[in-house]
């Protein structure tokens, strides 16, 4: 990752440059150094920048013209002042300007550089949400790009979109894989609080030892290894929108805290007896049966309740079969940016509606792109998306493997349905106009009447 970090140096004493451009190197670092705000100009509008240490006063420009050119500009950047010359009244300023933070020299090479680690994850942070917005919206209007067509994902989406418009806390419940990360960011867009910042934090992925620290952050000397304050992700979602995914995993020690916060939306950090406050939306996310710990008593009943206001529940992939086909056509589409793609034959099409999915929508999008690169003919055969075993046959509470000496009836049954699917699908495009769907099928009206009464195929 650091390697791809690339920092400028903008300082007009050549000695200081080159000594931080030697330390910043050695720790992996990519660096580009300027001796005044208008070389540095110069180099943020045509390189790719990520954090900028600033010097405050330089000839010419100074340093906080330039901080305020670079916020409005490239507001992704984050920018650390560095100066000689410090006084509360211009840290004051830097910061209402936009820098991440203020270092006076002489300062600890070793506090630049935890400085420069968390201004990174800012960074990335901030363009991450900046490039959403930019992907989501048009003329103002949110365009969230979720493939739903099955009633069960439709009506998630009808919730989403409804209490987005709120400031209650959401708990998102499903199976790993789902998408309840993607509808936390639908809800985020649409509502709000979309201008601000989207936060998440994965509970069960990070270590218990540093959880609290990373929830709601550190003095200096807090404890071994703290050698700089560190803000908590509560703080960096201050008027935007936290994510808790996997709150079920979430320590026993910790609920508690979690608890106070949620109701009070206060916090201290670990070290600092100040009481802080935010105000922040949550999005929680489970894939847990957190009942079931409550009563086995590893969840707060308390924290339960607090996080149960307002739940949807995002269904399995093996429950919304109609959405199986429209997904791996889109996972095809974002492909191609990568890879040449070739359609998936009838038969891989049938493999796929026959197979339970277990992983639900993330196991579907990596056995789409395995596939891709694995396929050999002109299309994509059932042998390239299982390449290790038979696909499962769809029952939502018996997921056993077909046999390869059953006859070829199942096959039949499974290319039915794939035609029924289809047709129905373009039906539904073509808003049931039975000539343009029989020529977009390649069939005669006559036959797609009697496909229609076949399959009971309703508008």
């Amino acid at each position: 990752m650091q390697a791809d970090t690339r920092i400028l140096i903008v300082d007009d004493e050549a000695d200081f440059r080159h000594l931080l451009t030697n330390r910043l190197k050695r720790k992996g670092y990519t660096t580009l150094e300027a001796s005044d705000g208008i070389s540095a100009q110069k180099l943020v509008t045509s390189e790719t920048i990520h954090v900028i240490l600033l010097d405050l006063k330089m000839p010419g420009m100074d340093g906080l013209s330039f901080l305020q050119w670079c916020k409005e500009a490239f507001p992704a950047i984050q920018i650390i002042v560095v100066t000689g010359h410090g006084t509360i009244e211009t840290a004051i300023e830097a910061m209402k300007r936009g820098a991440y933070d203020y270092l006076t020299k002489p300062y600890n090479l070793n506090e630049l550089e935890v400085l420069i680690s968390k201004a990174v994850e800012k960074q990335l942070l901030t363009e991450e949400n900046q490039q959403l917005r930019e992907a989501l919206s048009t003329n103002g209007k949110t365009t969230f790009q979720i493939v739903a067509e099955s009633p069960k994902l439709k009506e998630v989406l009808a919730t989403a979109k409804r209490v987005a418009s709120t400031d209650f806390l959401v708990l998102l419940k499903g199976e790993s894989g789902t998408g309840k990360d993607v509808i936390a960011r639908l809800i985020y867009e649409c509502s709000e609080r979309a201008s601000e910042a989207f936060v998440p934090i994965n509970l069960g992925a990070i270590p218990e030892t540093m959880l609290e620290s990373e929830l709601f952050g550190h003095e200096k000397g807090a404890f071994t290894g703290a050698t700089a304050q560190k803000k908590g992700l509560v703080e960096i979602a201050h008027r935007g929108t936290l994510f808790l995914d996997e709150v079920g995993d979430l320590p026993f020690p910790l609920q508690v805290k979690l608890l106070r916060f949620l109701e009070t939306g206060e916090f201290r950090r670990i070290g600092s007896p100040i009481l802080h406050k935010v105000d922040v939306r949550i999005i929680a996310a489970t894939n847990a049966d957190l009942e079931k710990k409550v009563e086995e008593g590893t969840f707060r009943s308390d924290l339960y309740f607090r996080l149960h206001v307002m739940d949807i529940t995002i269904p399995p992939l093996i429950e919304r079969r109609e959405d199986i086909l429209p997904l791996s056509a889109f996972f095809l589409n974002r492909l191609k940016r990568k890879y040449p793609v070739k359609p998936l034959s009838v038969k891989a099409q049938a493999a796929l509606l026959a197979y339970s999915f277990p992983g639900n929508v993330r196991e579907l999008a990596h056995m789409i792109e395995r596939a891709v690169v694995l396929a050999k003919g002109e299309e994509i055969e059932d042998k390239d998306l299982f390449p290790h075993e038979q696909p499962v046959a769809h029952n939502s509470s018996d997921r056993k493997l077909i046999s390869s000496t059953e006859t070829g009836e199942e096959e039949a049954f499974l290319l039915k349905n794939v035609e029924r699917e289809h047709i129905k699908h373009v039906l539904d495009v073509l808003q049931w106009n039975k000539t343009k769907t029989a020529e977009k099928l390649g069939i005669s009206v006559r036959n797609l009447y009697r496909k229609i009464e076949e399959y009971e195929l309703r508008p």
